[in-house]
């Protein structure tokens, strides 16, 4: 992994109802989304699609050329989930799969509903079982390259060692799957950051900020139902105050997961101008599996799109928007409140109060390069996976940072 220096081994295991991830000597309960990411895996095997084209009713589709070559081209629908095989009629090989995907358990992919992954199988190798197999998949999601796996060896025997499915003795029942859109908002764990400016930490922050006319919502991660439980939260304590508009400060994923819960309600998106493209696509996708409020009405968003500086006025508290146009922070969006001279630095400043670091010194530095450019005057700094620190800890990592 690129975060960490030294390498790292992990190893997954999936037994019925439970599973398993393994970090050397430590084993812990493998969460429900990483279950159904695996699951699919499963699905992309082309020996398991064949045999599911066998179990349930198949249609002959338009024969298409691909690369060139004909193929026959028939499709199954298994879970409501439509599976199209594209087969090569000279080889009679199975080259590519289309596959509708919804991930209602996978933090990932949950976000953009019901879409199509394609799987293209390559590099066919007759193996001594007599087993002839692709030993190259290229996987691509919502029309993007996602993964690429070459398989170097495979063994088809058919007795497996039954102790590496053993499920650790502290582990008495396998942990709850929970569904995306169940994840709670920990409004409990509210934290202050300044007058007027609270944080509600969790897998990833979300923040608001309350001004004389009104909230300002910063970031709309993980689902649609985080965003509404956020707004529920807000709408009790504030019933005077409207939301005036929610800031998606980066195009990174988690960012963006529960935007369309404004898009749904006419709020105002912030964000850096080269995001409208993905967000647009996000409010596109189809949710017709699992609805949430802007599928069932899809009006028309209402985008504020950033490239310069840019203010919202309040007399007591007002917040400059700040694009960084960096490298790492390209597409991403920093808040200044000047009143309290509290900077947000979106996905820029990731401190581990454990470990006594921050990740990514390519990151601070673009931070401190947006304060000395406005020429802001920071005191605190909070983030998308950060409780407030002073700036102080920031520029001090840098000075020690450049006499390594």
């Amino acid at each position: 992994m690129f975060q960490s220096a030294n390498e790292m081994k992990m190893e997954m295991m999936i037994n019925g109802e439970f599973g398993t991830m393994k970090f050397g000597d430590r084993v812990m309960p493998l969460p429900s989304g990483y279950r159904q990411v695996h699951d699919e895996w499963m699905r992309y095997a082309p020996e398991k699609l064949v045999l599911d084209a066998l179990k349930f009713p198949i249609r002959k589709e338009t024969d298409q050329v691909l690369e060139g070559t004909n193929h026959w081209v028939v499709s199954y629908v298994k879970n409501e989930l439509k599976h199209t095989l594209y087969i090569n009629t000279n080889t009679h090989l199975l080259y590519q799969a289309d596959i509708e995907t919804f991930s209602p358990y996978d933090i990932f992919n949950y976000p953009w509903g019901k879409f199509t992954t394609t799987i293209k199988y390559s590099l066919q190798w007759l193996y001594p079982a007599k087993v002839r197999y692709p030993a190259q998949w290229d996987v691509y999601k919502l029309g993007k390259p996602f993964r690429s796996v070459t398989i170097f060896d495979i063994d088809f025997k058919p007795e497996v060692d039954r102790a590496l499915f053993a499920i650790p003795e502290s582990m008495t029942s396998p942990p709850k799957a929970t569904l995306v859109k169940d994840m709670p908002l920990a409004v409990d764990k509210i934290e202050t950051i300044a007058d007027n400016i609270f944080t509600i930490p969790g897998s990833w922050y979300t923040a608001h900020v309350v001004q004389d006319d009104g909230i300002l919502i910063i970031e709309s991660p993980i689902s649609s139902d985080y965003s509404e439980q956020h707004i529920a939260f807000l709408e009790k304590k504030y019933p005077s105050k409207p939301i005036k508009g929610v800031f998606v400060t980066s195009d990174a994923w988690p960012h963006i997961g529960g935007a369309r819960a404004y898009a749904a309600r006419n709020i105002p998106i912030y964000t850096h101008q080269l995001n409208e493209p993905l967000l647009k696509k996000l409010l596109a996708a189809d949710y017709s599996m699992m609805p949430d409020a802007y599928e069932k009405s899809r009006p028309n968003p209402k985008f504020n799109l950033i490239n310069e500086p840019m203010e919202i006025t309040d007399k007591t508290n007002p917040v400059r928007i700040i694009p960084v146009n960096g490298e790492g922070g390209e597409r991403m969006i920093m808040l200044y409140f000047p009143k309290t001279r509290v900077l947000y630095a979106s996905d820029l400043v990731q401190y581990s109060g454990r470990n006594k670091e921050f990740f990514s010194p390519q990151y601070l530095t673009e931070v401190k390069s947006a304060v000395d450019k406005y020429k802001l005057d920071v005191e605190t700094v909070f983030a998308f996976h950060t409780s407030p620190i002073a700036y102080k800890q920031v520029l001090d990592f840098l000075e020690r940072f450049k006499k390594q």
